[in-house]
């Protein structure tokens, strides 16, 4: 009962101290609980809108006399996938490259001669691509297009080539060869107008399992939590660690000023979290948000200490704690898309506090979060514990030291 009294003294003692960072603690408050949500509203309206992209222009053109540019025209501009960002045009050679020169056109496709008839008899007919070098994005578009296509054809020449030896091997009676070549290339080109039913369409969130809003919001909001360490500097400096060496001396150990700070720092960090969590997390239930919102706030509070008492001044630790927190933001995905990051980058995101943290505070909203994200907190808030509490009584030494 006597220890639970101490702890509590020391914990009303640092709480005294942290009411000097009142009104920046008001204003970080405030600041948790508009911009998380306000910048995730943005990003979703920013992501769900895309850039802006007016679609392609393709001329095709062949030698003179060759009517499949127009035979392309008509059956390519006739498939709703590729008229929705490409629109195709049958031109003479000359025409096409002085249209792709003054920038009419977004690229020509030169056909060689009897290109249709070489694609029928299982030949692989050599083509040109004259692309704008203003245009690197259209580009990069026609060119995944065109390599699509080329797998596809090659897929379909192999089956050509199959029915073939199939009929070279035991051709069945009253069946002309010529009526098995025309007919293959009839039931490819059938498949090919009709190929949407070959593909499945699975759509993917520029954020993973998150909403767009949440993701953003979560990600700040935790960011923000991290940052927040310079404002806790007060309950680790000063000749507040020198009475805990007069204390130490009086058979009282360095532990319970630690907690009782530490305590302190995640009261204040409840405080900052949990109507935003609420705001956030809509009909989740109270009782679950409280708990997440704790776990976070014990977890940076932790953080806080280590950066106080590792860096010592309010520079250095402010220093820190941005950078670290900058740092386990962006591989968090809190800034890019985690779908528009380096694969090697999103295999690293596992190690980002942030992360650990994000998905701690979705977990009561219905969403699962990974085993690792709990073992690396509980981890990480145990390893935080000892170092900082054997900075903590360092500190108190040298500060009686130095008194």
């Amino acid at each position: 009962m006597g220890s639970l009294r101490f702890f509590a003294a020391c914990a009303v003692l640092s709480l005294g101290r942290l009411r000097r960072q009142l009104w920046l603690l008001a204003g970080l408050a405030l600041l948790c609980l508009l911009l998380p949500l306000g910048a995730g509203r943005a990003a979703e309206s920013l992501l769900s809108q895309g850039v802006g992209f007016h679609g392609v222009t393709l001329a095709i053109a062949a030698p003179e006399g060759d009517d499949a540019p127009a035979l392309l025209e008509r059956y390519m501009g006739g498939m709703e996938d590729i008229a929705q960002y490409c629109r195709v045009t049958a031109m003479e050679e000359g025409e096409a490259l002085a249209a792709l020169e003054s920038g009419q056109v977004t690229a020509a496709l030169i056909l060689p001669e009897r290109f249709i008839q070489g694609v029928m008899w299982g030949e692989d007919p050599d083509l040109r691509l004259v692309v704008a070098g203003d245009q690197p994005l259209e580009s990069l578009l026609l060119l995944w297009v065109g390599q699509s296509a080329s797998d596809i054809l090659s897929a379909f020449q192999g089956g050509v080539y199959a029915v073939l030896d199939l009929y070279d091997r035991a051709p069945p009676p009253g069946l002309d060869r010529d009526q098995v070549v025309f007919d293959i290339n009839l039931r490819y080109i059938t498949l090919a107008l009709d190929r949407a039913g070959i593909f499945r369409t699975r759509e993917v969130s520029a954020t993973g399992a998150l909403p767009i809003p949440l993701h953003y919001a979560l990600s700040l909001l935790c960011y923000f939590a991290l940052s927040a360490a310079p404002l806790f500097l007060p309950l680790y400096t000063g000749g507040w660690l020198a009475f805990q060496r007069r204390l130490r001396a009086a058979g009282r150990g360095c532990a319970p000023g630690f907690f009782s700070a530490a305590a302190v720092g995640a009261g204040a960090l409840l405080i900052l979290l949990l109507p935003s969590l609420m705001l956030a997390g809509g009909g989740a239930s109270p009782l679950a948000l409280t708990g997440s919102a704790l776990l976070m706030a014990a977890f940076c509070s932790l953080f806080a200490a280590l950066c106080a008492l590792a860096f010592r001044t309010a520079a250095g630790c402010g220093g820190a704690a941005f950078a670290i927190s900058l740092l386990s933001l962006l591989p968090a995905g809190g800034v890019i898309p985690p779908v528009l990051l380096p694969p090697a980058v999103r295999r690293l995101s596992w190690l980002s506090p942030v992360s650990w943290l994000r998905q701690i505070a979705a977990w009561p909203l219905g969403y699962d979060a990974d085993a690792s994200a709990w073992v690396c907190l509980g981890l990480g808030m145990a390893a935080m514990a000892a170092a900082s509490l054997a900075l903590y009584r360092r500190r108190a030494d040298r500060e009686e030291a130095g008194s």
